[in-house]
């Protein structure tokens, strides 16, 4: 029978391996790099109309312990995150990965170098190693699917977790992969490769870092002289990587991104690498830095031959031209920059604590002063509270929070914030899906992870269990009405207020919601016209749609990206601050 071949993201063929496997149950909560497995394992298993327990977890501890649940009864199970969700599901995996299972159970933790989208980098390979998990590093799409198959047929066979750990730009990619019928597959990962016959340099490497080091040593044509050695398994590690090492006169050891492989083979003087800065300490390694890295060492040890160069004055004109910088911003109609702009207008002086998601790029508004991780947002505010109390000084403090967030690691805080009285307000942006990592459904949908229709929880049926003494729900375009409402929950602490103050700011998210009219479809044609060249609308909305040309002295809306949400005019001071947008349907409760 002839194998079909279709082209996928390295998400899906990790989708693919576990579903070709035999998986019984996956369990994840969305972050980039990862997001995308879950709805493969959702397409894989329709079309092989199978039985997988599918779901997206309110948060990854909850996703770790369902899949783990599962191992423990003879399941073959996976949860799926990325690298700093593996934070939120540390307790359980430090308790777990001595316990027996009688399944399979695997964690995919995607890591982020760089960091792309994340708060930090780190190195999933570095926890797994120390701990004595087993972990497998793919350095292609193909390849991590073979290593999902392979991973969970291990994790049955050991009766032992393991871990395999994906990176953005393998999760990213795309390649052709073969797809077999469930059962067919017969896959043996090779868990250390040697490429080429040099014994002058060794060079290990995995994952993404060894596809590029294969790229470079091709280009620059030195395979009687150099050989390259891809781990696949890192831990524990193949004795081949032993025989490799010991077989080279130097070993340089790429990776990302902390010294793990070079830890395992502790050569000393031999080894080039992280330790001895060789390989920088941190970032993402492209190709331009692995053929630096490369090339460094080649022209120490005389092994670099003369061959030919691409055009410098391709290089040099690269060189001279002019890229301007482009921080990331809100999306144009964004209803969290609405919240963003009446926050700052309403107390431009105030402590603003911030959070994980879209939300976080409210820094360019001045409107988030902190992000440390999930949930912190409500803590921050907390602890800010009790210092300022401490000098009986109450000053504004405004978090803000998502509604995806908000279930994830907001509960247990603010009803602690609630219980002790800590007199902040608190903003939650309900956009009304986790937008930030694809717009998977959140608790209060009342959806599962392949549509199905269940029970919503409501955010404000929470508050109002919590015992909180002031919530509104507003329309955060009506951006006149969320001004008072902030200025209004202010006073509320001021006078007899004892719990914190919540202020839900509900609108749908703008990439779920373009396409369908919310009542507001204005005309900016005038604000253009009138722009006086004041920047106002740049400097205090920071909306992509609009940019200032300097030949007119005016700005400029973008019409491919303005949504006509018209909320910008309460930025431009040409205009009569919220002309026309009384229209706006104001819902306050």
């Amino acid at each position: 029978m002839k194998t079909q071949v279709e082209v996928m993201i390295g998400n899906y063929a990790i989708a693919r391996g576990f579903v070709e496997a035999g998986l019984d149950c996956a369990a994840a909560y969305p972050g980039t790099p990862s997001s995308e497995i879950i709805p493969g394992i959702i397409e894989f298993n329709k079309r092989e109309q199978g039985n997988i327990y599918i779901e997206w977890s309110v948060n990854e501890r909850c996703a770790f312990e369902v899949a783990f649940g599962a191992a423990l009864v003879g399941k073959q199970a996976v949860c799926i995150m990325k690298q700093v969700g593996l934070n939120v599901a540390f307790p359980s995996l430090l308790k777990g990965k001595n316990k027996a299972i009688k399944g399979a159970f695997v964690i995919v933790s995607c890591d982020d170098p760089g960091p792309q989208s994340s708060q930090t980098e780190q190195d999933t390979r570095l926890i797994a190693a120390l701990f004595g998990i087993p972990v497998f590093d793919p350095a292609s799409p193909k390849e991590a699917g073979d290593t999902a198959f392979y991973a969970l047929k291990y994790s049955f066979e050991h009766k032992v977790p393991v871990i395999l750990r994906s990176t953005h730009r393998v999760s990213h990619a795309r390649e052709a992969i073969p797809v077999f019928p469930a059962g067919a597959r017969k896959v043996l990962l090779n868990q250390g490769v040697q490429i080429g016959k040099g014994s002058k340099l060794g060079i290990i490497a995995s994952g993404m870092s060894c596809s590029l080091a294969i790229d470079v040593l091709e280009e620059l044509g030195v395979e009687e002289n150099v050989s390259l050695y891809k781990a696949v398994q890192i831990f524990p590690p193949d004795p081949s990587m032993n025989d490799f090492v010991r077989d080279m006169e130097k070993i340089l050891v790429i990776e990302e991104t902390d010294a793990v492989l070079e830890g395992l083979i502790d050569k000393g003087d031999k080894v080039f690498g992280r330790r001895n800065r060789y390989v920088p300490g941190e970032g993402e390694l492209t190709y331009d830095a692995v053929k630096g890295i490369i090339e460094r060492v080649l022209d120490e040890m005389g092994l670099r031959k003369e061959r030919f160069l691409p055009d410098n004055a391709i290089k040099e004109a690269l060189a001279t031209i002019e890229f301007s910088a482009r921080p990331p911003k809100l999306c144009a109609g964004c209803s969290h920059r609405a919240s963003f702009y009446a926050m700052k207008r309403a107390f431009p002086d105030a402590v603003f604590p911030g959070d994980i998601g879209c939300y976080t790029l409210g820094i360019s508004m001045g409107a988030v002063d902190t992000c440390l991780d999930m949930g912190s947002g409500v803590n921050f505010a907390a602890g800010f509270y009790d210092t300022f109390n401490q000098d009986n000084n109450l000053i504004p403090i405004l978090a803000s929070i998502g509604d995806s967030t908000f279930f994830h690691a907001c509960l247990t805080p603010l009803y602690d914030a609630a219980l002790k009285g800590k007199r902040f307000i608190l903003v939650i942006m309900d956009n009304s899906t986790t937008a930030m990592t694809g717009m998977q459904p959140t608790p209060q949908q009342g959806k599962t992870a392949d549509g199905t229709l269940t029970r919503p929880i409501r955010i404000e049926d929470v508050i109002e269990g919590f015992g909180i003494d002031f919530l509104r729900i507003v329309d955060p375009y009506d951006i006149p009405l969320m001004i008072e409402t902030v200025r209004e929950a202010y006073a509320h602490l001021e006078g007899k207020g004892k719990t914190p103050a919540v202020i839900i700011a509900r609108r749908g998210c703008v990439l779920n919601e373009r396409g369908r009219s919310q009542g507001s479809t204005f005309d900016l044609t005038k604000m253009e016209n009138d722009c006086t060249g004041c920047r106002s609308c740049i400097k205090l909305f920071d909306c992509p749609a609009i940019s200032f040309d300097k030949e007119k002295g005016k700005i400029t809306i973008d019409d491919g990206l303005c949504t006509k949400c018209g909320i910008c005019l309460f930025a431009c001071k040409a205009q009569e601050q919220g002309k026309g947008l009384n229209k706006l349907k104001r819902r306050k409760k």
